[in-house]
């Protein structure tokens, strides 16, 4: 066998769509495991950790600027131990290792990039590296080189970097309890006005990330509090999100962020969490304003999810990427010409709602977003809803982006608890289906001797899951019951918050663990606090045990709940990373179950 068939071997076997992009690398790739590790350690080298996910654009440009490169290649196999992580598929990684890189460097993303002693403890790290000096960046091969010398040269210093960096992380798992009282809600509301853009909606300049759990919490907010600026806030927000290049105007559903403050040019992968939540808020939103454009961005975007990221057996996949054949977004973009001759004499109707030019506003071609004002309580005129149709038709004959087909249990959570507020808000029995259809394959497929599994892919469940997949699916189940009052998925999201007690609740803390008692144990146990991509789990756990508790099920439940939210002193300062935490809070509140009626709960 060749050397080159040795570095293919230990990825291509693997479950992970993301690892096995990289199988045919000049890399010595290894998956994690104690294997790659004891590798380090037998030959005293330092660890390169690479995570990512198969979606990302980022790391396929790193991949083909420098892991297919092979003098690049060359001094990674002769210098490191070379890991690669699907962050999809081991969320308690990625997160571990994207809060000390964030700790080190100020910042971090995907493709996430650690360089780690042979006990997986990291001391340097950062996201893309481009090949040569670009970006303000150095090139990936003197990022290499100079961690390779100080890794010889300077074991002290590397020891006190990694003693620094797992000291600092395992004091910010540590909690200091906060007043539970609504003025969290109010401070947080005040906080996040400063970040308010009052010209394009969304929050901060520049990227724009929609932050549905925190527009989710306005929305509760204000319906208690009547306060107008909040729903100011959330419908510059979401009419300037579904109008921009951000929502995919031809198929529905919604790209992962902005590159710009505008909303008009996405980073354009697209993930089944995004199009959950989403999907989620804009439901609410119909529901709190009747405004017709928010049923239909939300309607469209749950027949997206239908359509092209739901399984036969009814899960849904994760993701579909940002590039095809190597172009980011191609499959979104449209040239002046090719709509013309779609749509043809009802071009010109189309470009009054839709400005499209020979010029283009990304390469050439175009990026389609809304340009007038729509009426919102009548939504897109029927004859701009056919002609999108007639170019949905036109661009089903494009080669279409990878799906990665893995079904992830806490995201199908997210789907199926989208599909049930969906089935509420638009009288649709249709979408209850799809919901029970969907947790009833994870239920019967990504369960093992009774204990959840994180995926499916290729007709197996693999590896334990964390605290997110359990508590996240345990909320579907609960809005199943909600919508059908049928006590038998009260009664298994009773049982999922049981056993998920028992594998991840801290006693000493009050809060959960991200990773269970029967799991790998990394250099520390995880818990991630914040409300990142997805609902941190601790929010989620705290979400369900209220519900639960308001149910009449699990009266101790109720204090789980108020516990882990006292626990978060961070969330009136940042409410943009707790926006799941405070929508908790706020339904609480409104099931008043915090915390004055705490003692009216019989279970």
């Amino acid at each position: 066998m060749s050397k080159a068939a040795q570095f293919t071997n230990r990825l291509k076997d693997e479950k992970s769509p993301y690892l096995r992009q990289h199988a045919n690398n000049p890399v010595d790739w290894y998956p994690w495991s104690e294997e790659a590790l004891q590798r380090a350690r037998r030959e005293d080298k330092p660890v390169i950790l690479s995570i990512g996910y198969s979606a990302c654009h980022w790391c396929h440009v790193m991949e083909r600027e420098s892991f297919e490169d092979n003098n690049i290649a060359k001094i990674m196999n002769e210098n490191f131990v070379n890991i690669k992580v699907d962050r999809e598929e081991r969320p308690d990684l990625d997160s571990l290792y994207m809060k000390a890189v964030q700790m080190m460097t100020g910042h971090a993303g995907w493709p996430l990039t650690v360089f780690a002693t042979p006990e997986g403890a990291p001391f340097y790290g950062g996201s893309y590296f481009p090949p040569e000096d670009q970006y303000g960046l150095p090139s990936f091969k003197k990022v290499l080189l100079a961690v390779s010398l100080a890794y010889k040269k300077n074991k002290k210093r590397i020891e006190t970097v990694t003693s620094d960096v797992e000291g600092t992380l395992k004091k910010r798992n540590g909690v200091t309890p906060i007043e539970l009282s609504m003025e969290i809600s109010d401070a947080a509301y005040d906080s996040a006005r400063i970040f308010f853009d009052p010209v394009n909606g969304g929050f901060g300049r520049g990227t724009k990330f929609p932050h549905a759990m925190f527009l989710k919490f306005l929305i509760r907010y204000h319906e208690r509090t009547g306060v107008k600026d909040a729903s100011a806030i959330v419908n510059k927000s979401l009419i300037a999100m579904a109008e921009g290049g951000i929502y995919d105007h031809v198929g529905g559903g919604f790209h992962r962020y902005s590159v710009d403050e505008r909303w008009d040019i996405p980073h354009f992968e697209k993930m089944l969490y995004d199009n959950a939540m989403l999907s989620e808020l804009y439901s609410i939103a119909y529901d709190s304003t009747g405004k017709a454009f928010y049923r239909d961005v939300a309607i469209e975007t749950v027949n997206y999810m239908l359509r092209e990221l739901r399984d036969e057996n009814g899960g849904f996949y994760s993701a579909q990427d940002a590039d095809v054949n190597g172009e980011e977004g191609a499959y979104y973009l449209w040239g002046d010409d090719e709509i013309k001759s779609v749509l043809g004499n009802d071009a010109g109707k189309f470009m009054e709602y839709f400005p499209v030019t020979k010029e283009g506003n990304y390469d050439g071609k175009n990026m389609l977003r809304i340009s007038q004002s729509v009426k919102l309580n009548n939504g897109l005129p029927a004859e701009i809803k056919r002609l999108k149709g007639k170019l949905f038709n036109s661009r089903q004959a494009r080669r279409a982006p990878d799906t990665d087909r893995k079904i992830i249990t806490a995201w199908n959570g997210l789907a199926i608890s989208a599909l049930a507020q969906a089935a509420m808000s638009f009288k649709e029995k249709g979408y209850i289906e799809e919901a029970k259809r969907a947790a009833n394959f994870i239920l019967n497929e990504l369960r093992e001797g009774g204990r959840v599994l994180r995926y499916f892919l290729d007709g197996k469940a693999a590896i334990k899951g964390n605290l997110e997949d359990y508590a996240l699916l345990a909320n579907g189940l609960f809005s199943i019951y909600e919508v059908t009052g049928a006590k038998e998925w009260l009664k298994e999201a009773g049982s999922l918050a049981e056993e998920m007690t028992s594998l991840f609740y801290d006693e000493g803390s009050n809060l959960f663990f991200d990773t269970g008692k029967d799991q790998e144990q990394l250099f520390m146990r995880e818990r991630d606090l914040f409300d990142n991509d997805v609902p941190s789990g601790n929010s989620a756990a705290a979400d369900i045990l209220s519900k639960i508790a308001g149910a009449g099920r699990g009266g101790r439940y109720r204090k789980m709940s108020e516990d882990i939210i006292r626990s978060v002193a961070g969330i009136e300062d940042e409410p943009l990373s707790y926006g799941n935490f405070l929508s908790v809070l706020e339904n609480a509140e409104r099931a008043r179950l915090m915390p004055a009626a705490a003692g009216k709960d019989s279970g």
